[in-house]
């Protein structure tokens, strides 16, 4: 196979004006619009015998050579050709190529909004299938990222925040939009008849010759107002509760945005990426709340990984003044003891309080599967406040145990009720977490 023989701009299945061939040993063919060997680490500075984008004169040769210096390792480099590309009047295809080419190298430089920008250029302005951008293994650290999904809401073929927010609230009653359809026409029949009856009512009480029957009217209004007061109240229930599934929806797809550390290279992604494997539990109050929380959750700690449970610590403040008093309790009770001559044993001060274990502290690998790092940790505050309204909660500590899809199933104050989330959680491997898992209440 010969590298540029059939150039990888063409792979989109859109038409293209073909490169020139050229002689090349043969090299495994990826699914982006490059060729290239297996994955090399972009390096610090550009090489000295890297190409120069200032030496390409036309727009086919700055891709050329982007792909050359992509190959080798030099992102940098790839980089300053792709965009000197779209600087020398491509053609469709070349400018395709160049920006999505771009955002491959933007990415592997952790550009995020920059390739984010540039994959959005070449799918909106020239045609590039969304779809390679989705299995494109370069983009892959992209693609977990809070940027890709803001970028998806602004692609053609994505799905804008709204959209997805509607569809969800609707997943939650599929027929409730057609009861309101059904039952909003039924009541606007029900109206247009109470406002023939009412000049029918009026007619009949001036009397006359020709006057409808009063007894009748009177009933027929009667019925009318019924069925426009019954059908009304059922479809005003309705809207009010679709309105209500968008609210929240709304705050689990921002909560979906929020970001966490895996404190491996500094890589963050949002809580959208644990989606389908894990079922966070979100922990906020003091360090002396969380700890005393985590300590709660060490005898069920096995059975709750084996349902895809970690926990997100969100510390609110250092200390809180039960924690003081408690400390001041303790210490009182210590002077008491050892000036009393009632101490036990060798150390004078009684049974020893057992350590409370540090929230985020000498995470081990299996560690920081129980454990999420957030992220932006006023971000989650903000979110959590927001929560706290909306469920009625007045505590500092609160909990909030979130599904496999996303969708918040139980919220509370005070230390999360680890024995029955074991209780009521089903493993990840059972049929049960394939049928029901998502079908909570927040």
């Amino acid at each position: 196979m010969q590298a540029l023989a059939a150039p990888a701009l063409a792979r989109l299945g859109q038409p293209f004006r073909p490169l020139p061939t050229r002689s090349r040993p043969a090299q495994r063919q990826c699914t982006c619009f490059r060729r290239r060997p297996a994955p090399a680490r972009a390096s610090s500075a550009p090489s000295s015998s890297a190409p120069s984008a200032a030496e390409a004169r036309t727009a086919k040769e700055a891709v050329e050579r982007g792909l050359e210096a992509f190959q080798a390792g030099d992102a940098e480099a790839a980089l300053a050709l792709f965009l000197r590309a779209q600087q020398l009047s491509p053609n469709a295809d070349e400018a395709r190529a160049a920006c999505y080419n771009a955002a491959c190298a933007q990415a592997r430089l952790r550009q995020w909004q920059a390739a984010v920008d540039s994959l959005t250029r070449a799918v909106n302005d020239y045609d590039l299938k969304l779809t390679v951008a989705l299995k494109d293994p370069d983009l892959e650290a992209l693609r977990e990222r809070r940027e890709w999904l803001t970028g998806l809401a602004q692609m053609r073929g994505g799905i804008n925040d709204q959209q997805y927010v509607k569809l969800r609230s609707e997943a939650k009653a599929p027929f409730r939009l057609t009861r309101i359809i059904f039952l909003g026409g039924l009541a606007a029949g029900a109206a247009l008849g109470l406002f023939i009856i009412t000049g029918r009512l009026v007619a009949a009480l001036q009397g006359g010759e020709g006057a409808p029957d009063l007894q009748e009217t009177v009933q027929n209004f009667g019925i009318n107002s019924a069925a426009l007061a019954v059908l009304g109240f059922f479809v005003y229930r309705d809207v009010a509760t679709a309105r209500r599934d968008q609210a929240v929806v709304e705050r689990e797809e921002a909560l979906a945005r929020l970001q966490v550390s895996l404190g491996i290279g500094e890589r963050v992604i949002p809580l959208a990426a644990f989606r389908g494997t894990t079922r966070p539990v979100i922990i906020a109050g003091t360090r002396s709340q969380i700890s005393r929380a985590l300590a709660g959750a060490e005898p069920f700690r096995e059975a709750l990984r084996e349902r895809g449970v970690s926990v997100v610590p969100i510390e609110l403040s250092a200390e809180d003044a039960g924690e003081k008093l408690r400390q001041l309790r303790a210490e009182f009770a210590a002077e008491r003891g050892a000036g009393g001559g009632g101490a036990k044993g060798f150390g004078g001060g009684g049974e020893a309080k057992p350590a409370a274990p540090q929230a985020a502290a000498g995470l081990t690998k299996k560690d920081r599967k129980w454990q999420l790092k957030a992220a932006e940790e006023a971000e989650w505050q903000q979110w959590l406040a927001q929560q706290k309204q909306a469920a009625g909660i007045a505590a500092d500590t609160i909990y909030v145990q979130v599904q496999l899809d996303g969708s918040v199933r139980a919220s509370g104050s005070g230390i999360p009720p680890w024995q029955k989330f074991v209780d009521d959680l089903p493993e990840l491997g059972s049929v049960r977490t394939k049928l029901t898992d998502g079908v909570g209440t927040s």
